[in-house]
This record gives structure tokens, C-alpha cells and sequence, in this order.
């Protein structure tokens, strides 16, 4: 495979950076997920615009792909309809490899909108082996699996986490993603210490280092992808970088609800310290000693497996979601002070899908009723129906909750109506009309600006039609009163 070099997690908000100095990058890595869509009302069906692709391979940088839809840690299968999405991804973009999670978000019964870490027995080997390979033998490239993030306690019945991934490496022939912010995290949160991990796993086998920042909450760190690489993780990174003599890539993650704070000038100052530290491998370094991805004297077992992958997923994936288990797993799990931050998290970005999607019927409900109460109502959504993959269907969702309930706010109905207008023309590619008793503008620009309207709307026949290329058509107003109102481009 070849050197790449370094670069960054794709992200649209990151293209002026990529386009005003291209030479920071030498490659992005691209997450295809994230610019999927599903159809809310046809769960599984699942959009890959082709534009898309076609302007990612069109930026002048070498890609990889990166997929965070079918992790390779859990029993039960990707979405089987992302698979041939996932793989022409691979062909458009020429990656020379692609890579996917160890840990799951699937149960045979929901989506737990979080990645969670897998059973570490030899039980979870012989199902982690599988999928790998079928994952592998699906996108028809080189295939990698990231290390991940573990906020639960160490177990008595698992294996520790550098020889699980050694094994497993070693079972598969998969090289290993070596997310050193997670493995830091790991460390920071009472797991295996990195050195220990480094010990344990084949260096020669990891192709790619992601590096991203990370900030502490309730006793926590975090992988949060926020910002600037922490010092003491960077030390580290110049320790280990020379003896990677396989490495091919590093990669910096940063979220794009982190940019306005973090800023472009701090993406390009990460990626001059991720050169500074391409400078430092050794290609032609003498391979590590552990090449079969085995440690000295073997894989360090438990007695036994005690219990089941499938059981594992079932009950550590409900209490993520907030249901309750009687089983002494269950009790064994809801104890572990993880899981109340795992609970959290997923919170937080159910909800950010939910706004991200509806922005303006959420601020509405904000500004009407106070954010405690949007967050109540929230709550009750979360404790009534498991989370969605993609952040439409997770939005529509929330909006037949809410229809279902019938809220008294006036004006929530027409703008919910507006929005869903909006999400239509996106995902269907046709023009809506929505039609109001009274003047739209007032309430909509009010919204629009982060605030409940302060004048009375004129009563009339008023429509306006949304098209994809935007709101060109507004019955019974100047159209220049658009600007600025709209949550969709």
C-alpha cells in the first residue's frame, strides 16, 4: 500500500481551509456515512447522491475511506443496504484501503446510536473474525480496524485490550488503525495503560494513527474530537511513530460543531505538528518482534467466557438506551459508572440531530416553553423510542412524537410543516409548497434570528415553494424577504 502521508477527517466546513492551503494535505479520509441520507418513511432505503462522490474525488488529496456504519465488533451485521453504497464509495474515490470500528451499535432488535465495546472473549473473537472478513471481502480493498474508546471498568472476564486486538490481528490478516486519542482516553479513564497496549499488539501491522483533542467531564476523558492534540498524547506520538515501520497515514479528526471555536487556524496548526511527526517514522526500520499478533507467551485468557456475545450486546446496548435489565449482567453493568456517560452522550447527539434537522421548530419550543422543558420533552422521546442511525429519520421520529402529543404552541404545526417541506426537497429531489392563513415571515425571520416574533402576522392567503435549489417562489411577498430565514441552502 502506499504512504500517504497526513490529513484530516473530511468535513464540508473544512473546504475553505483545503482549497486556500491545499498543501497541508496530502490526503483526506472520508466518512460516507455521513453524507448518506435515509428516506424517514422507507427505513433502510438509503440515498448516496452521486454528485457527492464525484466532488470528493474531483479535491486534489489521496482519500481513504472510512466507514462508521458497519462496525466489525458486534454480532449482528451492518445495514445490509450501506454494503454495495460502501464499496462503490471505495471504487469512486480510489482508496487503497478502508477501515471500520471495533465495537457495535446494532442489536437484532435496535440501533444504539453509540459505538459500544464488544465482548472481549474468544467467543467475541470467533464473531469478530467473521465479520472482519466479510467486511473485507465486501469493499474488495486492504481493510483496518480502529481501536476504540472504552468508558467501562476493566473485566475480570475479558481479555485485556492490546491482546485482543493483537489476536485478533492476527486471526484476520486486518491491519489495525491505531487511534491513539482513544487508547489515551483508555488509559486516562483506568484501562490498559497505552505503553501496555503497545507492548502487547503488532506494530508492524498498524497503517494508520488518528490523533484528535479531548476535554474531561464527570471524571471522564473524553473522545470528543474537539481540538488541539493534548501534549502529553503528542510526547507519546513521538515516541511510537518511529517504530511503526508500516505506518502509511496519520489522520487529525475534529468535529465540524467544534470549528467555530477550535477554528481553521487550529486545524492548520495540528496538521504542522502531524508533519513534524511524518518526519519521524522509519519505513525501513527493522520490523517489531511481534509479527504473528500474539504477545510473548500468549494471549493472557480468562477461565471462562461467561457471557454470551449475543447477551452482551442485548443488555449493554438496552442500558445505553436507557432500558433496564434484571439480569445479573444487567445489574453487574447499570453499576459501572460508564454507562450514565455513555447514556449522556447518546443523548446529546440524538438531540443534535433532532435540531441539527428542525432548527427552527426546536428553537421555537425553546423560546416558548424554556429549554428545561424542550429537554423534558426531549427526555420522554429518548425513554419511548430507541435512536435512529440517520439524523432524518431520527428528526422525523421526534416530530410524530410531538404530533402525537399535540402541543398547544400556535405556529409549532406550520413550521414543523415548513421544515419537513424543506427535508422533502432534499431527500426527493422536488419542489414542496407550504401554505399559510397568515403572513409566514414575521415568525420564521424571528426564529431565524434566535428569537419569538414581536409583531402580530397579517392574515392572507400566503405560499411558498421549496425547490432544490432553494426557495426561489414566495406568493403574496417580496421574495429578498427570504434571506437569511431558511435552514436549508
Amino acid at each position: 500500500m502506499p504512504e500517504l502521508g497526513v490529513g484530516v477527517v473530511y468535513s464540508a466546513a473544512l473546504e475553505p481551509l483545503l482549497e486556500t492551503h491545499p498543501g497541508l494535505f496530502d490526503l483526506i479520509e472520508i466518512e460516507p456515512q455521513t453524507m448518506w441520507q435515509e428516506i424517514p418513511e422507507r427505513p433502510g432505503e438509503i440515498l448516496a447522491p452521486a454528485s457527492v462522490d464525484a466532488h470528493l474525488a474531483s479535491l486534489p488529496f489521496q482519500k481513504i475511506v472510512h466507514s462508521i456504519g458497519t462496525p466489525v465488533g458486534g454480532s449482528v451485521p451492518g445495514i445490509e443496504a450501506q454494503l454495495p453504497l460502501l464499496r462503490q464509495s471505495v471504487k469512486n474515490l480510489g482508496a487503497p484501503w478502508a477501515s471500520e470500528h471495533l465495537a457495535f451499535n446494532l442489536t437484532p432488535d435496535f440501533f444504539t446510536g453509540f459505538f459500544l465495546p464488544p465482548r472481549q472473549t474468544a467467543d467475541g473473537l470467533k464473531v469478530y473474525t467473521q465479520a472482519i472478513s466479510r467486511l473485507a471481502a465486501e469493499l474488495e480493498v486492504p481493510l483496518a480496524f480502529e481501536t476504540g474508546v472504552n468508558y467501562l471498568r476493566p473485566r475480570a472476564d475479558e481479555i485485556p485490550d492490546g491482546e485482543f486486538v493483537a489476536e485478533l490481528a492476527g486471526r484476520t490478516g486486518a491491519g489495525i488503525l491505531l487511534d491513539l486519542h482513544n487508547v489515551y482516553a483508555n488509559e486516562c479513564n483506568g484501562r490498559q495503560s497505552v505503553a501496555e497496549f503497545l507492548s502487547r499488539i503488532p506494530l508492524d501491522r498498524v497503517w494508520e494513527i488518528h490523533l484528535a483533542g479531548g476535554f474531561e467531564l464527570d471524571g471522564f476523558w473524553l473522545d470528543a474530537h474537539s481540538g488541539a492534540v493534548p501534549e502529553r498524547l503528542f510526547a507519546m506520538a513521538r515516541e511510537i511513530v518511529p517504530q511503526l515501520p508500516n505506518l502509511k497515514a496519520i489522520v487529525f479528526e475534529v468535529y465540524a460543531s467544534f470549528l467555530p471555536r477550535f477554528g481553521l487556524d487550529g486545524v492548520t496548526g495540528e496538521m504542522e505538528r502531524l508533519r513534524e511527526l511524518w518526519r519521524l517514522r522509519k519505513p525501513r526500520a527493522r520490523r517489531a518482534m511481534r509479527t504473528s499478533g500474539r504477545s510473548g507467551g500468549g494471549v493472557r485468557r480468562p477461565e471462562a467466557d461467561g457471557v454470551p456475545v449475543q447477551d452482551w450486546e442485548s443488555v449493554l446496548g438496552g442500558l445505553a438506551i436507557g432500558r433496564d435489565s434484571a439480569t445479573a449482567l444487567g445489574r453487574e453493568l447499570a453499576a459501572d459508572p460508564g454507562i450514565p456517560l455513555v447514556r449522556s452522550l447518546i443523548h446529546e447527539f440524538r438531540a443534535s440531530m433532532v435540531v441539527g434537522v428542525y432548527r427552527l421548530s426546536c428553537r421555537l419550543m425553546m423560546l416558548a416553553l424554556s429549554p428545561d422543558v424542550f429537554r423534558a420533552i426531549l427526555e420522554d422521546f429518548w425513554a419511548q423510542e430507541p435512536p435512529r442511525q440517520y439524523a432524518a429519520s431520527e428528526a422525523e421520529a421526534f416530530m410524530a412524537y410531538l404530533r402525537a402529543k399535540n402541543l398547544r404552541l400556535p405556529q409549532l404545526a406550520k413550521v414543523m410543516e415548513f421544515e419537513k417541506a424543506a427535508m422533502d426537497t432534499i431527500l426527493d429531489g422536488k419542489p414542496h409548497v407550504v401554505r399559510f392563513s397568515a403572513d409566514p415571515f414575521p415568525m420564521l425571520r424571528a426564529l431565524a434570528q434566535g428569537r419569538l416574533p414581536d409583531v402580530i402576522p397579517q392574515e392572507g392567503d400566503y405560499e411558498i415553494e421549496l425547490t432544490p435549489d432553494g426557495p426561489v417562489k414566495v406568493a403574496g411577498l417580496d421574495p429578498e424577504q427570504a434571506i437569511g430565514t431558511y435552514p436549508f441552502p
